[in-house]
Parts: structure tokens; sequence; C-alpha cells
């Protein structure tokens, strides 16, 4: 099995290696300028479509010989790039600088701060007029780029088979890590394949296989869970209400049998602090519960006390080998504290937790389940019920019903209707796995051949026959069903969006924003949010960030848990209520539990629940007030206004920096013993070399306006290191003075269809999976313009994108450089 798995597989490897990894292209190189100009020299012709004559252009062109000639000519080449040998005539041909232009501008990142700078009119003025040429030809001659081979990223892939087979497993614990691109994990050209992905492929469809059909008879296994860092002097959410601290899992039981389960109660480690009072410690599945027992009180504190190595040996006893018989499936695990009481702690000290409480009390550290012991067999899992649509009643109809069951499995894999060969390999690997085993074991084997196949594992999409080589054509109603469900749902089409594309209709305008009004409603779409803009603001950014716990004593792993709740629901209530996307960067309210509004200074809230909150205090509105962006952004024991810089520019405005030149000095750390400096001055001292200001004159004011917020998100007034009071104070490169996050706020929304237009271009990459370049502009424009018609709601975005032609459309791959035909259009039809 394993060596036939790893031939179909290595043959697809083969095909992505050899054309270079699934790489997107946005269509042919344009012509040069001076192959433009002899083109229109010497005629009377009208202008093609976006070049304008010398007289057009003259208000707009004296500002470049004003204010960017002085770099950029022929002498110099600033950025291989001499705007004197250019003419107005050129610009369709010259779309890829005059692109870079126009980022250059709007960001402010040219001319460099410290330079002679031309009035906001000027340039505001001049984008436009420029915007208004590069569309017009760019309409005129559409482009809608190509994506031959997209691999299922892992997140993908979860989804998928959960959709598929009810199995929800950890995708970082079956695949490796994806490489990232434009800040997104689904960029068809570093989706990667080599041996080793295969090989972890083929054991991940094992994996899973096994986990949906459950085995009579499996070995016994060991899993074991960590409780995290969470706080546990109070409830933790997914447990009963009624108890504290602890841990919740879903663990998936292969079959019915009996369980040992083993509990990491902790009492504290030489010295106890866990023992002051008795504790009762729950074991629960699906909230019923089947296990409890008391540690700690007056008996146990003195065992400890007289023989604390016999008094460890009966405390670990006391929560191990408790034996539950379980039936097959997956199944809520708990472990947790009879809560008691919230009172405070009987320490000296008051404690660091801003919520109080006590914090002399035993914790859970983990959970270990062992088995099966005596199993006797598989009960009516969901996924037994979602596989085994058909029971043979006999040996003559075994292999109608794996027929049947495959079938069904390889359409919705597949994601279109199946053929015979689509069935023969699977139905292959049934009869070897039904040879000397049972019928289950036979349909788990076929299932191994589905989730290995490239026809599951790649998304491809072919030129119909007819189709010239570098021909634009639409793309098959099937391929729109699932490039329309991996943009919303990340994962393959459902029933009704494969009927529909089945029946050729799904292209119709009508029918295509029913379903995606359908779609952006379902709960699936809550991946636009934890997929899409998670990684789009990079919210995991925070979890690489382990707090210096002398310069923050107060943060524990619940703020940074609520960090990541608030920023969910926030987004949730923006883009899937479908509202104006630009209230994410202005919107009055916010979702706080207790942990985080103590962070916050939100009075008057108690408890672990989430609600949502109008915010009085402008410097916490919208994005930029988010503790997950501002932790996320900062170091371990200092804030960053440099990174925070660098994220509104990357973000907000689309107009990410250079990146820093090499063998660039770090950040000057204060010294202990010598006289500290505060991070403005620090950073004053890093900005000197003409160099670096180019960038940093850019990135620092924008930083520094945000230095109200110390390195975990919260609010400070005075410098950690000098105690001086922080100065917020900055001035940006168009002159605006800011004094603090809110001034920031208003000066980035001065423009705000800048922002939209980042959004929509953040959104079209992730839905395309592949990088945007300057021919992908004038489109996207035209997706902000009209998303502004409909007060720029997230649907009319996500709809603008859905009817683009970058996404109805694709560009017939042509022949190599050598001439010979393109290896990926002659042989990717095989994994059809």
């Amino acid at each position: 099995m394993t060596r036939h798995l790893l031939s179909v597989l290595a043959a697809a490897a083969t095909i992505l290696v050899a054309s270079g990894a699934g790489d997107s292209w946005a269509g042919p190189p344009p012509a040069t300028s001076a192959t433009a100009a002899q083109g229109t020299a010497g005629t009377a012709q009208a202008l093609p479509p976006g070049a304008a004559t010398s007289p057009q252009a003259k208000p707009y062109w004296g500002m470049l010989q004003q204010y960017c000639e002085t770099c950029h000519n022929v002498t110099d080449w600033a950025g291989d790039v001499a705007f004197e040998t250019m003419q107005p005539r050129d610009i369709p041909a010259d779309a890829k600088i005059w692109e870079a232009a126009i980022v250059k501008l709007d960001g402010h990142l040219m001319p460099p701060p410290g330079h002679k700078q031309p009035d906001q009119a000027a340039i505001n003025a001049f984008i436009a007029w420029m915007e208004s040429h590069l569309d017009a030809a760019g309409h005129a001659h559409p482009d809608p780029g190509y994506v031959v081979l997209h691999r299922l990223n892992r997140s993908e892939y979860a989804r998928s088979v959960d959709e598929m087979l009810g199995v929800d497993v950890d995708p970082a614990a079956l695949l490796p890590k994806e490489t990232e691109s434009d800040d997104f994990d689904d960029i068809a050209n570093v989706l990667e394949v080599s041996p080793t992905f295969l090989d972890q492929y083929i054991s991940a469809a094992r994996t899973v296989a096994d986990l949906a059909v459950g085995n009579p008879r499996p070995a016994k296994a060991i899993a074991i869970y960590e409780a995290g860092r969470h706080d546990q002097a109070f409830h933790v959410e997914g447990l009963p209400l009624g108890t504290r601290g602890g841990m919740a899992v879903t663990h998936v039981f292969p079959a019915d049998g009996d369980y040992d389960f083993d509990l990491g109660v902790y009492t504290g480690v030489g010295y106890y602090t866990g023992l002051d009072h008795p504790s009762d410690v729950v074991l629960s599945i699906d909230n019923q519960k089947v296990f409890e027992r008391s540690i700690g009180g007056a008996a146990d504190l003195k065992k400890a006390d007289q023989d604390p190595n016999e008094a460890a040996k009966d405390f670990t006893s006391r929560f191990q080998h408790i034996r539950v018989h379980v039936p097959a499936g997956p199944h809520e695990i708990g472990v947790a504290f009879i809560a008691k009481t919230l009172s405070e702690s009987a320490d000296w000290l008051e404690p660091l937790n801003p919520r109080g409480g006590d914090d002399r009390i035993p914790t859970i550290r983990g959970l270990q389940i062992t088995g099966p012991y005596d199993p006797s067999g598989v009960s009516e899992t969901p996924s037994r019920q979602r596989i085994f649509i058909c029971h043979p009643a006999s040996a003559s109809d075994e292999l109608p019903c794996a027929r049947r069951i495959l079938g069904k499995l390889a359409q919705e894999a597949f994601r279109r209707p199946v053929t015979d060969d689509d069935l023969a390999a699977p139905m292959q690997f049934f009869e070897r796995g039904r040879q000397g085993k049972t019928f289950d074991a036979g349909i788990e084997s076929g299932i191994v051949a589905i989730l290995c196949s490239p026809k599951f594992l790649f998304r491809t999409e072919f030129a119909p026959p007819e189709v010239k080589v570098g021909g634009i054509y639409r793309v098959s109603d099937l391929d729109l069903a699932s490039r329309l469900s991996f943009f919303l749902w990340s994962e393959g089409p459902d029933r009704q969006l494969l009927d529909l594309a089945t029946a050729g209709k799904l292209h119709e305008p009508a029918v295509l924003e029913q379903q995606v009004r359908r779609m952006l409603a379902d709960p699936r779409a809550e991946s636009l949010v934890t997929n899409f803009a998670f990684q789009w603001l990079e919210v995991d950014g925070m979890d690489k960030i382990e707090p210096d716990n002398v310069e923050y004593p107060e943060f524990d792993e619940d703020l940074r848990s609520a960090y990541r709740t608030e920023m969910q629901l926030f987004l949730d209530s923006v883009l899937l209520q479908n509202q104006d996307v630009r209230e994410l960067m202005t919107a009055n309210w916010t979702y706080v539990n207790e942990r985080l509004a103590l962070q916050y200074h939100i009075p008057n809230v108690q408890g672990a629940q989430f609600r949502r909150v109008t915010l009085t205090n402008p410097d916490r509105f919208g994005l930029l007030g988010k503790g997950a962006m501002l932790m996320g952004t900062s170091y371990a024991n200092r804030t960053a206004p440099v990174l925070r810089g660098a994220w509104i520019l990357d973000v907000v405005t689309d107009t990410p920096p250079h990146a820093p030149p090499p063998a660039i000095p770090a950040l000057i750390e204060n010294v202990p013993g010598q006289k500290p400096l505060t991070i403005r001055q620090r950073m004053e001292m890093h900005r000197r070399q003409p160099s670096c200001n180019a960038c940093h004159g850019i990135m620092d004011p924008m930083g520094l306006a945000m230095e109200n917020f110390d390195a975990m998100g919260g609010w400070q007034v005075k410098d950690r290191d000098t105690g001086l009071p922080i100065d917020a104070e900055g001035r940006m490169a168009d002159g605006t003075v800011l004094h603090g996050p809110a001034d920031l706020r208003q000066a980035l929304m001065r423009n705000p269809q800048l922002f939209v237009q980042t959004i929509t271009e953040k959104l079209m990459t992730f839905a395309l999976g592949r990088t945007l370049d300057y021919r992908d502009m004038p489109t996207v424009r035209a997706i902000v313009q009209d998303a502004g018609r409909d007060d720029d709601r997230f649907s009319a975005i996500v709809l603008g994108i859905v009817e683009s032609p970058q996404f109805e459309e694709q560009h017939a791959p042509g022949t190599g450089r050598s001439g010979q035909p393109n290896l990926l259009t002659t042989q990717a039809a095989n994994l059809h």
C-alpha cells in the first residue's frame, strides 16, 4: 500500500517540481517603453487606452521633475528608475513602475523624510490622474493571471476531513507548518511538496481513517494532555458551572472499552501551598461526573509535614488508574475542582493577580488517558454514521455497498462528480484491505487511498481544449465552486454548491450572489476571521512573546487568551455582521470579560463571559487599541515603536517599508548602573544616520504615538526605565502632529479609502492564493469604488472579488522559455 501511495503522490510532486511548484503568473511581461513608443511614433492614430499626451500630463509631470528626478535620473538611477526617460504616452507599458510610485506616494515613503515634500493636494491630484490612466489601460487589456496547482494547506486539510468524515484533528500534530507568503499560508507557489511531505500526508491519512472508522480491537495507547498556564483560581470556560480551574479536552476513543485516567493534581514541590483547605477534584465525561475525591485539609497537611515522601506518593496515587468504561467516539473530558469561595489569599502580601482570589490552592497540570482495556467493539460514532450509508447483508452486497460509500466520500473529497476511473484506486484498496479482515477494514483502506489522492490534496484547474496557448477562459462551474468554498470556508464545497456547479448554474450572476450571501451567513464563514483576518492582522504574533515576569508580574495566560477572544468577537461583529469595514479602525465598542476589563480599566464587568461594551476612551477605539496587536508588536520586556509603526504600514495602509540594510545595529538597551534612557531617546540615537531615517522617519512617529500602551497592552503614563512621563508626540511624514493613539487613528482615517483598498488587496490575495501584482490593481480599485456605493460593507468587497475576472477567469499557461510545451499543462491532466 505504502509503495503504491508514494508512487502516486511522487508523480504529483514531479509535476510540481518540474513546473516550479505551482507558480502563479499574472500574464506575459508588458512591452517596454521603447517598444510602446515605436508603436505610436510617427503615427496620427489615437493613443491607446491609458496613454496620455505631454500637454495632458504637464500639470502632473511637473511634480516628478521638482521632487523626484533629483534621485531618479539617468545619472543616479535610484531604484533603477529614471523618470526623465519616461513619457506620458508610455504609461500602459510602464504600469509596473507607476503602480509602485503610487504606493510610495500614498505611504509618504517617497520623497524620503528630510527631503523637500510636495503638498498633499499635489500628491492626491497626481495619484488620481495616474490611477485613471492605469485603470483605463488595465480594463482595456484585462489579465486574470493563473494558478494551476494549489495544494491544500494543513488548515484546509483539517477542515475538509472534518466536514467529510466528522473527524476533528489537530493539523499541527499531523502535518508540517506551512511557509507563508504575503502574510498568508495559502499562496500556491510556496506550498511545496517534498518526499517528507508525502510521508506525512500518508501518515495523516492513516490516522484520520483509523479515527473515523474505529477499530474494535485496537492496541493500548497513551494520550497525554497538558492543562496550559491559565489561572486556575477561577472558572474555566467549557467546564461545568460551579467548578474552578482544571482543563477540558475532546478525546476520540477508538473503541468501546475501559480506559484509565491519571489526573495531574499539583499541590506544590517541596513546600506545599495547596493543602491549606480540602479541595474536591472531579472528573467528568460529557458533563457527567464519573469520579470525585478530596485532597488537602488538616490531615493531609500534617502528613506532608511529617513524611513528605510518603505524602507525595499518597497524593499522586489518589488520582491515578481511575478506570471508566467509555464508548467509542469523541467525548468531552473535564477535570476541575469544586468551587468554594472567591475569598482573598491568606498570604501576607497582596497577590499580583489583578482579580485577587486565593493563590494557595492545588491546580491541575495535566491528564493521561490509557486504553482501551477489554475492548468490546465500536459504537455508532458520528463519524461512522456519516461514512456507513449502507451495511452489506451478505458477501455479495459488499462491493456495491463499498462503491456507494467510497463514491460518496470521493465526490466530497475530489470536489466534483466522480467517474469509474476515480473509484478504481479506492476500490482496489478496499479489496486489499478486506482480504482476511472485516468490511470495515476494507472501507478504512479505501478512505486512506482517497485522502492520499492528488485529486484531494491538490486543487487543479484545466483550460478547455479549444482555448489557445496564452488565451483567457472562464473557469468551469466546478472549479468556481472550489474557489468559492476555499475562499469563504477554507474547505471544499458543500452539496448545494456542488449541485449548482454540476448543473452549470453557479456562474449565473444572480445564483452566484445568492450563494455568496448564503455562505457568508453560514457558521463555516468563521474561517474568514480565524484564518484570513488573524493572518492579515498578525494576531498570532502575541503567542511568540513570553513576557518578562519582573517587568510585567501581573501578566497571566488568561489575559493572552482574552486578547484572542476579544479580537475574534470584534472581527465577527464587523466582518460577519456585514458592517462598514472602516469600523475596524474607528469602532467604539469591543468585547471583554472580567480579566480584560481590568486590563482596559473598564468598570463593572465580572465573570469569565465576554460581553459587548461601549468604549469611552477613544485611545481604545478600533484595531489600534486591541491588546492582541499591542502585545504582538512589542518585546518581552519593553515596547517596540518600530514594530508598531511597521505594522501600521503593512497592515493598515499596505505601504510596507523597505527591509533594513545589512549590519544595522540593534537598538541600544539600558545597562544596569548607567543612566537609563527612554525609548524615544534611544530611538533618536538610532535613526541619526540618513539611511536609517528614510524608513524610521515614517515608522517611528506612528509607533511613538502609541507609547502610552505598554508591552502587554496596558496603559502607562511613565517610562518604565527612567520614570519620566511618556512623550507620545510625533510628526508624520506629511507634517501631521500626533499626541497619542486617537490622533494617529484620525490621521490614518483622513483617507479612509486607503484602508478599504488595503483590506481588499489582502482579501483578494487570500481568495486567489497568489500574490497580487501591478496588473491586478485596476481591478482592486474598481472593487473599492463599487464597495463605496454600498457603504464599504464587507459583503460588497467579497462580492466584488468573486465577480472579478481574477476570480472567475484564468490565463491559459503557454510555453516555457525554451519554447517547449509547458510540462505542467501537459502532465497535470493525469491528476484528473
